[in-house]
């Protein structure tokens, strides 16, 4: 059967209308479903009828087939068609339809589906069977040839509409002000030529409150409309229709906002947050993703060659950046933090325009998401947070895509909310929680030469009277390396990345031209983590391949000593740890810790990190406000885990002033997050059995205070020792009953405990409490 539509003859899979009634065929004879089975019943029916329907039925079902886009049979495409309210989405199964070419539908096998930015765009990741490989579709609402048209018509007088409009909005505004001016002149263009129908025309709340009204039901009664009963095909094929439906208001809506405002043609895949990079090579060239799960991929998406050029140069503009044939080849950050490498014509480029863009995540990744992914395993990631709490210098090193910077912005989770933190780079990546943080960012010059630029040197001289603890560093490329390294010598703790893909290289390389690190300043730098990106079986993973100690400098021999804490067994998947480390006794030394104090502070953070797992406490919010709640104030948090109310206080905990955890829901909803596996769990309920004695001695203790006011940061100077530690620590003393508030004693190899440590932490903390663990005996 074919239907003509404004795009032409279209084939449908429907049956005749006898057939589709199924009552009676044009012979007279009763197909009636219901009839048949009676009469199969009594025994009364003619065999060959039978097959010929059977026949006629597979006939029509291959037909159906080839004519159509195959979806999974567990999919319930009325509910994901549906949205909040029952109303059916902007985009639909007809767009589906018109997206795959038919020759591709017969051997195209639907893999996966998912909302991109409901309800206008979704993903499909089809299998093709006859070439072999997977492909990325992006679904938006399909236009008609007027359609288009009137799109087109709409686009040039907005453009005249936006240049008088406030550049207050058009220029300072945020996106839903532009937004908003979009919709407003739409509404007007449209009311002005009379392109309404009687049930689109909108009330004085504006043109989407009256679309969506229309679409919703103003009126209690009315039911609205109803999943994919509401499908606007009908309207779609209306072609000499003069006026538009509510529908296709939403769709040129959409499509306006998403070319004024959003990034065209790749919008959708910018939402998707399952997509790291996105690139298109060159003129007729589709847009390629590289997915979380798919890896390399290729899309239907694609430029027209004067299309991409004006997109790239668009990009540019928003970033602040100029690009020209003088100037064809500009890195650049855009307005929502992703990275952007852009290329104009073929000065410089082959297949002519093009560009990549490395997505921005507006939620990081956290410890915990590292550890289900088992790029790090649960001990070293223990082992990272008690060094970077103690101010121990790190390095990730590794390839392209091995996932340094998510890992640098994971563990920065671990530097305490009451440190100052700088962060320098010339695209921002790095994003933390906690709010005593000055973010700077390089600054081209705008002028001929280097005359006004500010470069990372500039930065780091910033930053040394800016006075900071902790300076995080998003990568090191050059000579820059050098003045960190004078930073890192002078006591600053210093986290950054670097592309090395082993230890030996990341050496030669900081102490060779163009950097040139002296060997012995090397030695300030504490730990190095080369971070791998490999196979394990057939998949594609990150693995931190070895974490390694910067030891010190042997004159003699004109080498850096350097020792292997851990390291990753390929065959085996498993992290094995290779000796002693040298970071942990230094920490024992300048906290003045005993052995078992030492191992206990370690432990603790291992069950920390595994309660956290165990029960699947693995979001931003959560895993953020554990973790500097626990630095804040240890005990509580450790009490909050014995007595299993740690999920039901963590809304508390967020509330910190030194820390910003403000994660919009709806995003934090569509991240990624590995669940931890069957091992993991495993290891996790381990730990936390192992550990059960030491919570039992706080389940002994009820919580007395409101958890926000126990761990209030700028109530950490009111903490007052009980009488008798204090005495016994001024008199240097061992008391077995002077441990932390969870009861614990604590036995020394060395010289007075409670001396020491109150003179290392001072040292080290400039005089407040223990961030470890409250009082210090």
């Amino acid at each position: 059967m074919a239907i003509d539509d404004a795009d032409g003859t279209m084939e449908t899979s429907e049956p005749p209308a006898s057939a589709a009634a199924g009552r009676e065929s044009p012979d007279g004879t009763d197909h009636d479903p219901e009839a048949l089975r009676e009469r199969a019943g009594a025994g009364d029916y003619d065999a060959a009828l039978v097959a010929g329907a059977r026949t006629l039925a597979s006939r029509l079902a291959d037909r159906v087939d080839e004519l159509t886009v195959d979806v999974r049979p567990e999919l319930d495409e009325d509910d994901f068609f549906t949205g909040p309210g029952g109303t059916s989405t902007v985009v639909n199964r007809y767009d589906l339809e018109k997206s795959v070419p038919q020759e591709k539908k017969s051997h195209f096998r639907e893999v996966e589906r998912y909302w991109v930015n409901e309800p206008y765009a979704f993903v499909v990741i089809f299998h093709s069977e006859k070439e072999n490989e997977k492909k990325y579709y992006l679904i938006e609402p399909h236009l008609t040839p007027i359609e288009g048209d009137l799109r087109e018509f709409l686009s040039g007088k907005l453009k005249t509409a936006i240049k008088y409009s406030s550049d207050e909005v058009v220029v300072q505004g945020s996106e839903d002000a532009r937004a908003g001016v979009i919709e407003r002149e739409t509404h007007e263009l449209l009311e002005r030529y009379d392109l309404y129908d009687d049930g689109a025309q909108p009330d004085e709340g504006g043109l989407l409150s009256g679309v969506m009204g229309a679409v919703v039901g103003d009126d209690a009664d009315d039911e609205g409309l109803q999943g994919v009963e509401a499908r606007p095909e009908p309207a779609v094929l209306e072609e000499d229709s003069e006026t538009l439906t509510e529908y296709q208001i939403e769709k040129l809506l959409y499509l306006l906002k998403r070319d004024f405002i959003g990034f065209e043609r790749i919008d959708g895949v910018k939402h998707d947050i399952n997509v790291e990079d996105v690139s298109c090579d060159g003129y007729n060239s589709p847009v390629f993703v590289y997915h979380s799960d798919y890896e390399q991929i290729i899309t239907n998406v694609y430029h027209g060659e004067e299309e991409l050029d004006d997109f790239v140069v668009k990009l540019s503009q928003r970033s602040g950046k100029g690009i020209s044939k003088r100037n064809p080849q500009v890195d650049a950050t855009l307005p929502d933090g992703s990275r952007s490498q852009l290329t104009l014509g073929r000065e410089v480029s082959d297949h002519g325009t093009n560009y990549t863009i490395r997505q921005f995540k507006d939620v990081p990744f956290t410890p915990v998401d590292l550890i289900n992914w088992h790029t790090f395993s649960l001990e070293e990631m223990a082992f990272l947070w008690l060094s970077i709490e103690n101010h121990k210098s790190l390095i990730f090193a590794g390839g392209t895509a091995s996932g340094k910077t998510t890992s640098l912005n994971a563990v920065s989770l671990f530097i305490p909310s009451k440190a100052k933190i700088v962060s320098i780079e010339d695209t921002r990546e790095v994003e933390l929680p906690q709010r005593n943080w000055i973010a700077s960012v390089t600054r081209p010059s705008f002028s001929e030469g280097d005359k006004g630029d500010v470069d990372e040197f500039d930065l780091l001289e910033a930053a040394l009277r800016q006075r900071p603890e902790y300076i995080v560093m998003g990568e090191i490329r050059g000579e820059e390396g050098r003045t960190l390294f004078q930073v890192m010598s002078t006591g600053h703790t210093t986290l950054t990345t670097f592309h090395a893909d082993s230890v030996g290289e990341v050496i030669k390389r900081f102490t060779t031209d163009p950097i040139n690190v002296s060997k012995t300043m090397f030695t300030a730098l504490d730990l190095v983590s080369i971070q791998t990106q490999t196979r394990v079986q057939g998949n594609k993973v990150r693995r931190n391949k070895v974490l390694t100690e910067i030891n010190h400098y042997d004159p003699e021999n004109d080498e850096i000593n350097v020792q292997d804490v851990y390291q990753w067994q390929a065959e085996t998947d498993e992290f094995l740890q290779m000796g002693e480390s040298n970071t942990l006794d230094e920490i024992q030394f300048d906290r003045g810790w005993s052995r078992e104090r030492l191992e206990r502070e370690v432990f603790i953070r291992r069950i920390v990190l595994a309660y956290l797992i165990k029960h699947d406490l693995n979001t931003y919010t959560q895993v953020a406000a554990t973790l500097q709640a626990f630095m804040n104030d240890p005990d509580s948090i450790l009490r909050l885990i014995a007595t299993g109310e740690l999920e039901r206080s963590l809304e508390d905990l967020r509330e910190m002033e030194s820390v910003k955890i403000d994660i919009d829901p709806d995003k934090e909803a569509m991240v990624p997050r590995p669940t931890a596996g069957e091992e993991m769990l495993a290891e996790a309920e381990g730990v936390l059995r192992d550990g059960d004695d030491l919570l039992s001695e706080y389940r002994e203790e009820p919580v007395e205070t409101d958890v926000a006011d126990a761990l209030e940061l700028d109530g950490a100077d009111d903490i007052e020792p009980e009488p008798d530690l204090g005495a016994d620590a001024s008199t240097g003393a061992d008391d077995a009953d002077g441990g932390l508030d969870g009861g614990f004693s604590f036995e020394t190899d060395g010289p007075d405990d409670g001396e020491a440590t109150t003179d290392g932490g001072d040292a080290l903390f400039d005089g407040e409490y223990d961030e470890f663990g409250g009082e210090e005996s």
